[in-house]
């Protein structure tokens, strides 16, 4: 029952996308707001990560065999911490 529930889902008409954002910031083109949750990027194994085909450069991903988040420089994955 979604009835007692109130969402914040905000997609403006230049595409600007706000989850449980009141005022999307106008240099954001997805804001999340939340003070008690934080943002889950895909989770995935390394083997599954090294299939993805042509990666775009900057994507982030989280590696289940390394238990790390990886983001693609444009030629390879790197560790972001």
């Amino acid at each position: 029952n979604y009835s007692s529930h109130t969402s914040v889902f905000k997609i403006l008409k230049d595409g600007n996308v706000g989850v449980g954002a009141t005022t999307i910031d106008a240099s954001a083109k997805l804001q999340v707001d939340s003070t008690t949750q934080g943002l889950l990027p895909p989770r995935m194994t390394t083997t599954q990560k090294n299939a993805i085909s042509s990666p775009a450069n900057g994507l982030v991903v989280y590696d289940t065999t390394t238990n790390k988040h990886c983001g693609y420089n444009g030629t390879i994955w790197n560790d972001l911490y």
